[in-house]
């Protein structure tokens, strides 16, 4: 005979089977974001210490545009890029990739700098 009692017990016994199964589904889902995050760990890892060679060389900098500025100062007359690219290379001893950023920053940090026309730089005192 089924009663209420023996459908009760049943309805138990299938909510026990279906806790069990949601638990492990949500087990299975945290290793796999556990898993993925010890990738991104890992590969952001190797990217920092891929990253740390490429230190910014305050120090280089400063130089660099004091050499630059010097020749500036010294020259009444406006000097061409390549010629300050080329003093600032002997001077220093560091390579100047891109003169044309490198005399823009100039001139940010010193107003005294001034672009006169394509690749002439002269230094005015104020």
């Amino acid at each position: 005979m089924f009663d209420e009692r023996t459908a009760l017990k049943i309805r138990l016994e299938q909510l026990a089977d279906s806790e069990i199964r949601i638990l492990q589904e949500f087990r299975h889902e945290r290793d796999k974001i556990m898993q993925r995050l010890r990738e991104l760990d890992e590969s952001s890892d190797q990217q920092m210490s891929k990253a740390a060679p490429k230190t910014i060389n305050v120090g280089k900098s400063k130089k660099m545009h004091a050499a630059a500025l010097s020749i500036l100062q010294k020259k009444l007359e406006p000097v061409k890029g390549t010629d300050i690219q080329s003093f600032v290379e002997e001077e220093t001893g560091f390579k100047v990739a891109n003169i044309t950023t490198f005399m823009n920053t100039i001139q940010r940090r010193f107003p005294e700098v001034r672009k006169l026309d394509r690749g002439l730089y002269i230094y005015e005192k104020e």
